[in-house]
């Protein structure tokens, strides 16, 4: 009986092959792109092999569950099953993963194709046992290697911690840093930062204060989740103010504590900035949202658009967040009854073209579902559950103070609604698009709104505005297949 995998060819006289480069972080002594992209060159040419494409990952992890890496290789190995080419070529056998379930999935996929995945520095036939011993092996070292990195790094945060020092040199806003002298109030950031804290204490607006900030001379640092924009943004300075960092607080792994460094805000102008930032809070809950595409709509120029009740019939429409944060560009309003129609359109011309399909006889081949999305979720929240548990008894055995206990106690529900959300999301998500179609299209108006918005999810990556008068052009952007 033929054997019904495909396989590649022994020792074809010229192989397609896929160079595929990553590096986890750019620093000093890696091994650079242009290093891993002239051994595989040279691998190639003296084993007769043609490079028709490359695959770049700079500063994406191997190690980690979650990682931009993954869908690189997801597709890469798609592509390899449909005959793009015959083998994927690598630096080495770590530049493909070091996480152990993510390198396993990936080898029992080429495996299935009778091989495929070559190291150009690693000299090993996997179409033999030994050889594929000999790689497993391989593949179990590099995973112990970033193991043992995670626990070296852990283990210095913790010292860190312990000795009053926040776990990295990252830049902090406000503040200067020098090997010798540690992080130090800077004379020129240090009493911006200090005001920002005595404006929003007196009342004055997140957003306005990022006006503010965008109008003098000062810009975040990194470390904050700062755009490429430079500007400040409301999330980014909300980030800078409750880390409590400029009233000598450091925090690791949920536990804050004062630290070493020298505060520019006194402790009553920190608590006060606490009780603030309680009663002026504002949580945002996509599932309890009442706009209908909430978390969904970008501007074009990048900037997400939130929902909202304005002009004067208080109707629900989309304003760009930079646009209004930030002045980058005018306008930026789209009004919820267009994307309804839009959406509308796109939903019924893919449910025609999937109809077309099935009665042309065309069957889609099902996805490949190797490991439960879901399950780093649910770690996850298990995990933020327990810190909870354990934020409680610090505040009944350790004597927190009230203000420190609050704010991450708010802040640990905040995490647990967003990770609740998105779980939700990932179920809806794995029903195929085929049995979410006719749920949207015949219960389009009996749905309710966080009903709909989850089906939709399942379908859209993203709807993309362009704002414009007299009329703005609307983009439905679907998952890739």
């Amino acid at each position: 009986m033929a054997n019904p995998r495909r396989h590649v060819a022994a020792t074809p006289a010229h192989r397609r092959g896929l160079g595929m480069i990553r590096v986890s972080r750019e620093r000093d002594g890696m091994t650079s792109p242009d290093v891993q992209r002239h051994a595989i060159e040279s691998y190639a040419a003296a084993n007769g092999i043609d490079i028709v494409d490359w695959v770049e990952g700079i500063d994406e992890t191997g190690s980690r569950a979650r990682s931009a890496w993954w869908p690189r290789l997801d597709q890469s190995i798609e592509r390899l099953e449909a005959g793009e080419f015959e083998v994927i070529v690598v630096w080495k056998f770590s530049r493909t993963a070091r996480h152990r379930l993510t390198w396993a999935v990936a080898l029992d996929r080429v495996d299935a194709l009778g091989g495929g995945l070559l190291s150009a520095t690693e000299p090993i036939d996997d179409r033999t046992s030994h050889g594929r011993l000999a790689r497993g092996m391989v593949g179990e070292f590099n995973a112990y290697q970033a193991d043992l990195i995670g626990d070296t790094w852990r283990e210095a945060h913790a010292r860190r911690f312990r000795e009053g020092k926040p776990i990295n040199g990252k830049p902090r806003f406000g503040y200067a840093y020098s090997p010798a002298d540690g992080f130090t109030p800077d004379p020129i950031t240090g009493p911006v930062l200090a005001d920002a804290y005595r404006r929003y204490i007196a009342g004055e607006s997140v957003y306005a204060l990022v006006r503010w900030l965008n109008d003098g001379p000062t810009r975040p640092v990194g470390g904050y989740g700062g755009t490429g924009d430079g500007l400040w943004s409301e999330r980014t300075l909300r980030r800078v103010l409750d880390s409590g960092f400029a009233a000598g607080l450091i925090t690791y792994q949920g536990e804050q504590k004062q630290g070493i460094h020298a505060p520019i805000l006194t402790a009553a102008e920190w608590d006060a900035y606490c009780e603030a930032r309680g009663r002026r809070r504002v949580y945002r809950r996509s599932e309890r949202s009442t706009y209908a595409y909430s978390g969904m709509v970008w501007c074009a120029c990048g900037s997400k658009m939130h929902g909202g009740a304005r002009g004067h019939d208080r109707a629900n429409s989309y304003r760009c967040k930079d646009g209004k944060e930030k002045g980058t560009h005018d306008g930026g309003y789209v009004a919820e009854g267009l994307i309804h129609q839009a959406v509308r359109a796109w939903l019924n011309e893919r449910e025609s073209r999937v109809r077309a399909e099935a009665e042309a006889g065309i069957q889609r081949r099902p996805r490949r579902l190797t490991v439960d999305p879901t399950a780093d979720l649910k770690r996850r929240l298990a995990d933020l559950a327990n810190r909870q548990v354990v934020l409680a008894e610090q505040r009944l055995t350790m004597g927190m103070p009230q203000a420190a206990y609050e704010t991450l106690r708010d802040r640990y529900a905040s995490e647990a609604a967003a990770l609740e959300q998105e779980l939700r999301t990932t179920e809806v998500q794995q029903a195929a698009p085929i049995r979410v179609l006719p749920v949207l299209l015949d219960r389009w108006d009996d749905l309710e709104v966080s009903e709909r918005r989850e089906y939709l999810r399942a379908l859209v990556a993203r709807i993309v505005v362009t704002p414009g008068r007299p009329r703005a052009q609307i983009e439905i952007v679907a998952h890739s297949s």
